[in-house]
């Protein structure tokens, strides 16, 4: 059965224009939506997904907020929430909000115009107000790769176990020397977790933590050539980095070797997310991996078993691996 990331390869768009365009959003140009029309058509997924599904129901449309971003794991939570919407005659519009959440109101404010019956909200950090907001929606919200107030059921890894997982596995491989590259300080749900978690190891050990090897910065490619190039000038460099995401890891891999290091000979790398570009970097990239697809198929579940037996969500941890590659 086609799917919108089907159709978004086949007309050389992204996943949202092709929400957009299925769902009459706007914000696209004539041109976009009939190659966008032409795709769906050609796959017969708007006659048989959209038109039917939209005459049996008012609704039956999950909507799902995620965060202008190039980070590839959002293309798994769509899958999976996909797969799992479609598995009951479900439908699912995106939306993005921008990455500091400003407009995160507004957009839940127009998933509520669409008559959605639940909203998945992705990777988004929740301000106070936006907290009232959802628990005053008449329709069931499930947050994925995130957390915030304790009324708002989330689905996610434990960041912090995740992040002393990884840690300890450097030591584990003989390393001593570690740094953590990317936690934003500020962070509350994602940063600070992967601080303490990296924190908790070397101390389980009884490993010091220079200062010096803690970069911090983002979860971006850029991120992890700043902390290359910082670190590369340290007189007391680290033997090894846990980076707080892939893009970063790769970073720090990229810059490396431009320096004339070898991974992991003279440096040793892991990753965290276990995305795509982990199997293409070179060497090949050891990750921690989240269930992205998981994630967002349990979100699905959730929110459809809300809707249709008004069974009362709860917020679940779902456990994290390490994938093992040639970097470390």
């Amino acid at each position: 059965m086609p799917t919108i990331k089907d159709i978004a390869t086949l007309a050389g768009v992204s996943i949202a224009t092709v929400s957009r365009v299925l769902n009459n959003l706007g914000g696209y140009s004539e041109e976009t939506r009939k190659k966008v029309m032409a795709a769906a058509e050609s796959m017969n997924y708007y006659r048989n997904e959209m038109a039917a599904g939209l005459k049996k129901s008012s609704a039956h449309i999950i909507g799902l907020i995620m965060p202008t971003s190039p980070t590839l794991f959002y293309g798994d939570i769509i899958e999976g929430l996909e797969s799992e919407a479609q598995k009951h005659g479900y439908g699912v519009i995106i939306a993005h909000a921008s990455a500091d959440g400003i407009n995160l109101s507004e957009i839940i404010s127009l998933m509520a115009e669409r008559r959605v019956e639940g909203l998945v909200i992705a990777s988004m950090a929740l301000v106070q107000n936006v907290i009232t907001q959802i628990n005053g929606l008449p329709f069931p919200v499930v947050l994925v790769s995130t957390k915030s107030d304790k009324s708002i059921p989330y689905i996610k890894v434990d960041d912090e176990s995740a992040s002393f997982d990884a840690t300890e596995y450097l030591i584990h491989h003989g390393y001593e020397k570690i740094a953590i590259a990317g936690p934003n300080i500020s962070d509350q749900i994602a940063g600070v977790p992967r601080i303490n978690g990296y924190k908790r190891a070397m101390q389980k050990h009884h490993l010091p933590v220079d200062p010096d090897w803690i970069f911090y910065g983002t979860f971006s490619f850029e991120s992890g050539i700043q902390a290359m190039k910082y670190y590369f000038q340290l007189s007391n460099r680290p033997e090894a980095v846990f980076s707080v995401s892939d893009d970063t890891a790769i970073g720090i891999i990229v810059t490396a070797t431009q320096e004339g290091l070898q991974v992991p000979k003279d440096i040793a790398v892991i990753g965290y997310d276990n995305t795509r570009v982990a199997e293409m970097s070179n060497p090949p990239l050891t990750a921690i991996s989240q269930p992205f697809f998981e994630m967002g198929a349990k979100a699905g579940r959730k929110i459809i078993d809300a809707v249709e037996s008004n069974q009362p969500i709860e917020s679940e941890i779902l456990p994290h691996t390490i994938v093992e590659r040639r970097s470390v």
